[in-house]
């Protein structure tokens, strides 16, 4: 039995692995200077195109995938008989003490900018997705090497977390050039809907197995705050309308951010960036669930095989017992308080080397901070507009400790429709057992007269 519920748990361990990855934003997309979009991660940035606007509902779709822990080599191999193995083992010892898997998802629904004198107008209205899931090392540890050895009399922290954020974001971004344009400031103001949230502000489980007779003692210190449209606790569905209407929402909350360029050099750029400063006031439909009495610890002397694996209508009514024990033990008090929660920040710092008018190379430190932990990576990037129809990006990053991340992006122009793809891991594709990243995008827009960067005679130039 114990052999059968370790394959389905690492069975569904593959599954994350592949499908779910910890999030990072928009590393080759920094750069590409062909593409409206690169205003989203530098609101001083400007495009080539002195008008553009991103077709309705396909201007930009964005899938982030991420996990800052195993990879698919460290579960599963080919034996000399060609058959998968699961590498149990190796899966633990890869693991961190506390692990992430990510899944993000970003849809425009309308973005436009424009170049009124020094400046630059741009406009977006976005649905944003944010989700987070982790896990500890200690709960596979039992699961592997059971409770006795160097787990007996230990505390065990079983501190798995959820927390997901759906929200409507509109925006307005604003920059203008100073000093001749060597320098380009921008900022940008976010009014923000909230849709559906779960924030897990505690979690801890303690596990102990009683070094004298082998009883277990658990006990928990949980709270987590919901806003949504089903009682989670009680998984009941009570139909509570959520409405997308931005002006008729009442999970309201809004974001900052700030963004500079400067011409240090003719041919040296630098430039940084720090997105999503803000928070979301959750008013609605709201449920916090707390432990009744953090300092309780209960004592647990196993199950009673007999009832577990005999008739099956005896087992359903023992588990259920068991389930309104194990409840009443450990009780959870709800309530409906409003919470407010943090926006996911992020922060870019990077130079550029421009070779021409329409070619230079890229390095690029980035950071993400969400729910107290801060996700690194950096990046190097060739950028080229080749034609007035064909831009091209190529970076290579290191992300969540892979460095098999070779990233590409493409702009095709074709009169002023605009079609692009960006992703931040091809290699990752190819190379799956190596990868833990993967970041996509793509959409179309519409640009009106696009120009490069101008060059005086002097071969001083500014980007425009």
């Amino acid at each position: 039995m114990l052999e059968f519920l370790k394959k389905i748990v690492f069975s569904l361990i593959i599954c994350l692995g592949i499908n779910n990855l910890n999030a990072q934003n928009n590393l080759t997309m920094y750069n590409m200077h062909t593409l409206p979009q690169q205003i989203s991660t530098n609101p001083s940035q400007t495009s080539d195109s002195r008008f553009f606007i991103g077709v309705p509902g396909l201007s930009s779709t964005h899938f982030i995938f991420g996990n800052d822990g195993f990879k698919i080599k460290q579960v599963i191999s080919v034996n000399d008989s060609n058959q998968l193995e699961f590498n149990t083992m190796k899966f633990y010892n890869a693991l961190n003490e506390n692990n992430i898997i990510g899944l993000d998802v970003n849809y425009d629904l309308f973005y436009m900018g424009f170049k009124l004198r020094k400046s630059f107008l741009a406009v977006s209205l976005g649905e944003r997705l944010k989700t987070q899931f982790s896990f500890p090392k200690d709960f596979f540890g039992l699961l592997l090497i059971g409770n006795a050895g160097s787990n007996l009399g230990q505390d065990l922290n079983f501190k798995f977390g959820a927390d997901a954020m759906l929200y409507n974001d509109l925006g307005v971004s604003w920059s203008r050039g100073f000093k001749k344009d060597k320098l380009r400031l921008g900022a940008k103001f976010s009014y923000i809907n909230g849709l559906v949230n779960i924030n897990t502000e505690k979690s801890d489980i303690i596990f102990n197995t009683n070094t004298d007779d082998f009883h277990y003692t658990i006990s928990t210190d949980i709270k987590v705050n919901t806003s949504c449209i089903m009682d989670t606790l009680n998984s009941t569905f009570k139909y509570r309308r959520i409405d997308p209407n931005l002006l008729k929402g009442q999970n309201r909350g809004m974001g900052l951010s700030f963004g500079a360029t400067y011409n240090i050099l003719p041919k040296l750029t630098i430039s940084g960036s720090i997105l999503n400063l803000g928070f979301i006031n959750w008013n609605e439909n709201v449920q916090n669930y707390q432990t009744a009495n953090p300092s309780q610890k209960v004592e647990f002397y196993g199950f009673d095989l007999n009832r577990l694996f005999g008739d099956s209508s005896d087992t359903k009514a023992y588990m259920n017992e068991l389930k309104d024990s194990l409840l009443d033990k450990f009780k959870l008090t709800k309530t409906n308080k409003a919470y407010q929660t943090s926006l996911p920040s992020t922060f870019y710092f990077g130079g550029n080397i421009w070779i021409t008018k329409r070619h230079n190379f890229g390095v690029l430190f980035y950071g993400s901070y969400f729910q107290k932990k801060l996700n690194p990576a950096i990046t190097l990037s060739f950028n080229a507009k080749f034609t007035k129809v064909f831009g091209l990006s190529v970076s290579y990053s290191m992300i969540n400790k892979s460095f098999v991340n070779g990233g590409v992006g493409l702009t095709l122009n074709g009169g002023p429709l605009q079609f692009y793809l960006v992703a931040d891991n091809i290699l990752g594709i190819i190379q799956y057992r190596n990868a833990n990243t993967i970041d996509i995008r793509a959409g179309i827009n519409l640009t009106f007269l696009r120009k490069d960067k101008k060059v005086s005679a002097k071969g001083k130039g500014k980007v425009i």
